[in-house]
């Protein structure tokens, strides 16, 4: 912050030269408008930055006088002055405000870049003191970088945003090229960080505005393939919204959670089961022991009624993870259910030994369920709806009195 402070007063000296650089022409001839600025002036010396910026406000909405470039000189000599006066307080090791420190930082910037073109409209400086300019302007550039940082921390996201698109989109400015050189990487920094000022504010639509460059910060492109694929989501585009799920798998096979977890739930949401198995099985030939995969091809496979194949991926997984409440659950009611399908394929006929001996398989398989289903119950004691009625029928078919009284009991 005190080299800040140093560039600054360096620029407090190269003023003059700014001056010289108008040649004393001024597009503002009128008397009034000479009072205003006259005003301003005053306003500088005696550091009223709140009148000063008043001021400058009423006469940037004046469209006869603000392509003047001596009212941008004005602007930049009291936000210098105001950007020094927190420097040094910094430099003193008093209280200063960070706040108005960066803000005047970037107001600078923007006046500065205005008054070039402005002035190169009217009269252009020679070579040298343009090169005096941008020399002096350079640490203020580069310093919206840190504002941004600044305003990330502090949530403070729409003023984060103007810094950091401030610095990506000056930085080939005619003025300060050949004078900055910033590096790929702090360039796609400050294009995620852009983003998820944007994201944050709920600019859905600006978080795409430096995207590419975005996705060139290596070390966060799952948060910017995140991002993405949420803004979408807010922006109801589904199309993309799938295809940044995929390219976010796609990308980090070993950190697909995220990406995963929304796309399942996805195909599922839309009854896209097969499409759901296959982005299961393809990620399981990765990791075959990651209980989220397995999970997931746990309901994908129930989901399409393939009970025994749901079975041993479920026993798969409980190997694994032995108190997995929902494994339990799915494991018994694929029992439930194949006793179920199987049950409504027999005719009645208590006379018929066949019928009996189907009767039996069935209850074999509402005895193979069982014991899963009273697993999540315990584990899941109010999650009633799941599994209340399948351990009632099963009780009420295997003849468990015992068993069905206290089911009643617990659930009346």
């Amino acid at each position: 912050m005190k080299k800040v402070f140093l560039y600054s007063m360096i620029l407090s000296f190269l003023l003059p030269s700014l001056w010289e650089g108008l040649g004393g022409v001024s597009l503002c001839a009128n008397a009034a408008i000479r009072k205003e600025y006259k005003n301003m002036k005053e306003y500088i010396k005696t550091s009223n930055y709140a009148k000063g910026r008043e001021q400058i406000a009423k006469c940037l909405a004046d469209s006869t006088i603000n392509t003047d470039p001596e009212l941008y000189a004005l602007a930049i000599a009291l936000e210098t002055k105001a950007n020094d006066a927190e420097n040094m307080k910094l430099y003193l090791n008093q209280k200063y405000d960070t706040t108005a420190f960066f803000n005047s930082n970037s107001k600078i910037v923007e006046y500065s870049l205005i008054h070039d073109k402005v002035q190169n409209a009217l009269a252009p400086l020679s070579d040298a003191k343009r090169k005096k300019k941008a020399t002096a302007l350079v640490p203020y550039y580069q310093n919206l970088y840190n504002g941004g940082v600044f305003f990330i921390k502090h949530k403070q996201w729409a003023t984060a945003d103007r810094m950091f698109s401030m610095f990506i989109d000056n930085a080939s400015h005619p003025l300060l090229a050949g004078h900055v050189s910033v590096p790929m990487p702090k360039m796609a920094r400050a294009a995620f960080w852009s983003m998820t000022a944007c994201f944050e504010s709920k600019q859905y639509k600006d978080v795409f505005k430096y995207h590419d460059l975005a996705e060139a910060d290596t070390a966060n492109i799952n948060y910017v393939l995140q991002y993405e694929a949420l803004a979408y989501e807010q922006l109801k585009d589904t199309a993309n919204y799938i295809s940044k799920l995929k390219e976010g798998i796609a990308k980090n096979p070993t950190a697909t959670e995220f990406f995963f977890s929304r796309l399942t739930d996805y195909y599922n949401s839309v009854h896209d089961y097969k499409s759901a198995y296959m982005l299961n099985d393809s990620l399981l030939r990765t990791d075959s022991t990651s209980t989220l995969y397995l999970y997931a091809q746990t309901i994908a496979l129930f989901n399409m009624k393939e009970y025994d194949r749901c079975i041993a991926n479920t026993e798969s997984l409980l190997r694994i993870s032995p108190d997995n409440a929902d494994a339990n659950y799915y494991l018994g009611l694929c029992w439930y259910n194949k006793g179920l399908d199987y049950d409504a394929t027999l005719i009645p006929d208590p006379t018929s030994k066949t019928y009996k001996e189907n009767k039996k398989k069935v209850n074999q398989m509402f005895e193979q369920a069982m014991p899963y289903l009273e697993k999540f119950r315990a584990a899941r004691p109010n999650d009633k709806e799941r599994w209340q009625a399948p351990l009632y029928r099963i009780y009420f078919s295997l003849n468990l009195s015992e068993k069905l009284k206290e089911l009643e009991t617990a659930t009346r």
